[in-house]
């Protein structure tokens, strides 16, 4: 039992780590809607905040995060 106890403890924990590190994200369009990319996490997410995000080989757009 306090095997399974643990395992519950350290699970949670885990998944309440990788929360902070994700963000659902999205960019404006250009006639203003915002169009949704989903959720980025850790390297994906700091590059993407830094560099733009990339649509294709040519299109880079800025993109808007919120914190889960």
């Amino acid at each position: 039992m306090k095997k399974l106890a643990l395992a519950a403890v350290v699970l949670g924990g885990l998944s309440l780590t990788s929360c902070n590190k994700c963000r659902e994200c999205h960019y404006d369009a250009p006639d203003g809607t915002f169009i949704d990319i989903g959720e980025l996490c850790g390297e994906e997410l700091r590059n993407a905040e830094k560099d733009g995000y990339s649509l294709g080989d040519t299109l880079t757009v800025e993109i808007h995060c919120e914190d889960h």
